[in-house]
């Protein structure tokens, strides 16, 4: 891991509503994602949600109270194009947000009348994952060599400038 990077982030918002992950792990490109069965994907977001929850920095995050800048470095061997960028946070992003359990019953089909109910898990780190309440930036890292890759997750109270 690029220590610098990750010192001059704390040492910058250090205390200040900023707070910085990293997580031991890359999300998938797009492309994968798109093609997986239903039930890899759920392991996939069961994964990044336990990934979060164990990373360095997580228990100092506070709930949020409005809008959450998110600037996600994606640091891997071989970098994505920018659809492919965006489409792999997806399962990070939503492990951000918070849980919600639904339930309803069946209006058509074999099952009508019977009752459903699904549970979306998340930290409850963002409001929602929609564009009143963040703002996302999803970055490509370079890799030094004999390295493993890892994702940087930078959530902010405030907008955070970077080249």
């Amino acid at each position: 891991m690029n220590s610098k990077l990750l010192e001059e982030y704390e040492n910058r918002f250090a205390g200040k509503g900023t707070w910085v992950l990293k997580c031991p792990a890359v999300p998938p490109s797009g492309n994968i994602t798109k093609r997986m069965h239903w039930t890899a994907y759920a392991h996939l977001m069961e994964m990044w949600y336990l990934l979060i929850r164990s990373s360095d920095g997580f228990l100092t995050v506070t709930l949020p109270s409005g809008k959450r800048f998110v600037n996600i470095i994606r640091y891997s061997k071989r970098s994505l194009d920018r659809d492919n960028l965006y489409t792999s946070v997806k399962p990070v992003v939503d492990a951000l947000k918070p849980s919600l359990k639904q339930s309803g019953v069946y209006k058509s089909g074999k099952k009508v009348g019977q009752a459903w109910t699904r549970q979306r898990v998340g930290h409850g780190l963002l409001v929602e994952d929609n564009d009143s309440s963040l703002e996302l930036k999803v970055i490509n890292g370079t890799l030094p060599k004999r390295t493993k890759p890892y994702t940087l997750i930078v959530i902010s109270d405030f907008p955070i400038i970077e080249g």
